[in-house]
Order: structure tokens, then C-alpha cells, then sequence
């Protein structure tokens, strides 16, 4: 009966004196879907490069369109990804006017292939007609990329 309660009281210590810190990691890791992933276009003088983070489907980042000899737009995007589309808003400011544009790309392996199609304003927005028509041929395909460089 007492080597019953020693080993009882032995497993009760092991377990309450588990590491705290190890505990909160595993609690973050099975929670936490969220990742940060970057992808890169570039082409003679022309770059993009867009920064995402998923959080269960809901992403947000950054888009830069630098093409040679134009306007340079920076900006924030926020949207969903629909299986393997993802279509956001792009918030940018261009010659001192914040303007909002729905963009589109679509997953393809480890790269991003932004989609075009017509579009219309919509309360100051420009946004795709119809997305189920987008084109993704002749796009610009942005490549994966270590986001630390």
C-alpha cells in the first residue's frame, strides 16, 4: 500500500513539474496556423513582391509592384483564401490619393500567379467583375522567396 502512494505521489510531482515554459510552446504550436510566407516576380528592371500571413484562411501583408519607369505602389492587402485562390484588397497610395483595387492570385505549387479580368468601382473600389472568369494566363508569377532577404 505505501509503494502504491510512493509511486502515485512520484508520477503527481513528475507531472505538476513539468516544464512551464515547453508547456506554453506545444499549447502555441497546435493553436498557432498562422505563417508568414514571401514571393517574388522579377523580370529585367520589373519587380513584385508580395509578404502574406494565414491565419486560418483570413490573409494580410504587403504587395510592391515596381515596374521600370512607373509609379512604384506600395501597400497593404487583406483577404480570404477560397481553396487555392486568394483575392484581396490592395490599399495603396498613389500621387497622395489612397486608392482600394481587388487583386487575384492563384496557388500554383510554391508560387503565386496573379489573375486578371474586367472590373468595375464599386463605392470607390475597384473590384473584378466576375472572379469565377479571371484569366491566369501571360500573369505575373511570383515565386517563393526567403523573406529575410
Amino acid at each position: 500500500m505505501i509503494l502504491k502512494i510512493l509511486i502515485s505521489s512520484a508520477l503527481i510531482l513528475v507531472v505538476s513539474c513539468r516544464n512551464p515554459q515547453q508547456k506554453s510552446k506545444e499549447n502555441i504550436s497546435s493553436t498557432d496556423t498562422s505563417s508568414l510566407n514571401c514571393y517574388v516576380y522579377i523580370k529585367h528592371l520589373d519587380t513584385v513582391i508580395l509578404k502574406t500571413t494565414n491565419v486560418n484562411g483570413s490573409v494580410t501583408g504587403t504587395l510592391v509592384y515596381n515596374f521600370y519607369q512607373k509609379d512604384k505602389y506600395m501597400g497593404t492587402i487583406q483577404g480570404q483564401m477560397n481553396g487555392e485562390l486568394l483575392l484581396a484588397d490592395f490599399s495603396f497610395f498613389s500621387e497622395g490619393v489612397k486608392s482600394v483595387r481587388q487583386v487575384a492570385f492563384k496557388k500554383h505549387g510554391k508560387s503565386f500567379i496573379e489573375g486578371y479580368g474586367d472590373t468595375e468601382d464599386i463605392n470607390g473600389k475597384t473590384a473584378f467583375k466576375n472572379t469565377d472568369s479571371l484569366s491566369f494566363k501571360n500573369s505575373i508569377v511570383l515565386r517563393e522567396a526567403d523573406c529575410k532577404k
